[in-house]
């Protein structure tokens, strides 16, 4: 039987196209193939009796050429877990970041996850409005603020799936760089960012 599991706070991500990410629209990504980072700070959160607040989480993915949702699409994932949990939280990250628990990383994993490596890492994540950065141990060095239109407010974007909201602010990258393995290592520093509060539960 599944754990009720439910997570809230910040998230970032960091990809390689140029403006806003298509993703969202079922478009092929720039360069056909997507590179991203994505992070969270899990302000408050639990799965069943575990208390995740507190806990930061990272994932790195990099797809197949074209559209990253169509169900053809397989994505090979890295999840980087905060070096702080401790082994009840590094077990539920993983039940439900891996899709073992439900909510929306259960379709994901069944239709376009190929392969997936866990580790866990020392993650520094800070955040002062629509200004983000992110440190994860070697691997990925991320900033990002909102994109601010003409009337001065910061723009959103939706449907985006990693939030309950389907809304998240759009922005840009000044670092996005990513050093892990071969398939692993980009730099996309002044690419697209999405950013802003997330709640993700399987109920």
């Amino acid at each position: 039987m599944e754990k009720e599991w439910i997570i809230e706070g910040d998230y970032v991500e960091a990809c390689n196209c140029d403006v806003a990410c298509q993703c969202v629209w079922m478009e092929p990504p720039d360069d056909d193939v997507c590179t991203v980072s994505l992070a969270w700070h899990i302000e408050e959160g639990r799965y069943g009796d575990v208390d995740l607040s507190g806990v930061d989480v990272g994932m790195l993915i990099s797809t197949d050429e074209g559209v990253m949702f169509a169900p053809e699409t397989e994505w090979d994932v890295v999840l980087l877990v905060d070096e702080t949990a401790d082994d009840d939280q590094r077990e539920a990250i993983e039940d439900i970041y891996s899709g073992r628990a439900g909510g929306i990383w259960a379709p994901v994993a069944d239709t376009h996850v190929r392969s997936v490596d866990v580790t866990t890492v020392p993650i520094s994540f800070s955040r002062d409005g629509s200004d983000f950065s992110v440190e994860i141990g070697d691997a990925v060095e991320m900033d990002a603020s909102g994109a601010v239109g003409f009337n001065e407010e910061v723009g959103t974007v939706s449907p985006h799936p990693l939030t309950k909201s389907t809304e998240v602010q759009t922005g840009k990258s000044t670092t996005a760089t990513v050093s892990y393995d071969d398939r692993f290592t980009w730099d996309v520093s002044g690419n697209n960012a999405y950013l802003g509060d997330f709640e993700l539960a399987n109920s």
